[in-house]
């Protein structure tokens, strides 16, 4: 790892790699040092790997948010799900149920005419949401609710159980990527918000159990850079994959496309468990 390759838990995860014939995950590699020290989480705070780094600071990286302030069962009170926008654009109704975008009819609200993306973290903790436009004359297109941080990969709370199940992890830049990809049966889909990763999704992206990565960005020079940040941001970390698509991206695909065009593609990857 870029900064653990030079102190004792790197040695650790390379060595179980290596003797185990397989990549293991960070998950792992924590499950290991702790049976191996017999101690718990709780008493690593004394343990060190070097001058500068504890045990326990790699052990407890994580997200820092704000409390929810809001319940999913609110949100899900003040917008009319299924948003009728998007069934007119082809999604399932049972998708967007399961993702809870519905539309804002009430008026004077922030999100007044406005398709509502809420937005939940690996818990199902409310953090923010996306509105887009459904009338002409409203701008922007898109509008974040205030506040919005991208620490989170949409959708984390549905796919998190198909990651750790499969190691793999299918990274889309957007939410009706999202979507598309759900339906057409890769539950292990999360969503980045656009075309790069920051240091909390990819703590969570340790976090999640994945060794691999399906990296699905849009096909263009922009998608390609995309790819090309997030193998960097990574490191060694996990496999890397870029499967061939004949849109620019899955959004503009129908399910029968992405089934047939990724299916032989991603077969060994994720029949490997």
């Amino acid at each position: 790892e870029e900064e653990f390759a030079n102190n004792l838990f790197g040695l650790v995860r390379g060595c179980l790699t290596n003797s185990r014939g397989r990549k293991v995950s960070m998950n792992e590699t924590a499950s290991f040092c702790l049976h191996f020290l017999k101690k718990g989480i709780d008493e690593l705070s004394e343990v060190t790997f070097d001058r500068s780094t504890k045990v326990i600071d790699v052990f407890n990286r994580t997200v820092i948010r704000e409390e929810a302030f809001v319940s999913r069962d609110e949100i899900r009170e003040r917008i009319d799900i299924p948003s009728a926008y998007y069934i007119r654009r082809g999604y399932q109704k049972e998708t967007l149920q399961k993702f809870d975008v519905g539309e804002c009819l009430a008026e004077n609200q922030p999100m007044s005419g406005r398709v509502v993306v809420p937005v939940y973290d690996e818990g199902y903790n409310y953090v923010g949401c996306v509105g887009r436009s459904i009338k002409e004359h409203l701008k922007p297109k898109w509008l974040h609710s205030r506040g919005f941080k991208k620490n989170v990969l949409y959708g984390l709370n549905i796919a998190k159980d198909k990651i750790l199940e499969t190691n793999t992890a299918i990274l889309v830049e957007g939410q009706g990527d999202t979507w598309r990809m759900h339906e057409a049966g890769y539950t292990n889909t999360v969503g980045i918000f656009g075309s790069s990763i920051n240091e909390d999704q990819l703590i969570l992206l340790e976090q999640s159990g994945a060794l691999n990565l399906i990296i699905l960005t849009d096909s263009d020079e922009a998608g390609n850079k995309a790819y090309e940040q997030i193998v960097k941001k990574c490191g060694r970390r996990f496999n890397y994959f870029r499967p061939e698509i004949s849109q620019k991206d899955v959004g503009d695909m129908d399910i029968v496309q992405i089934q047939e065009q990724l299916n032989p593609q991603l077969q060994g990857i994720l029949n490997d468990k």
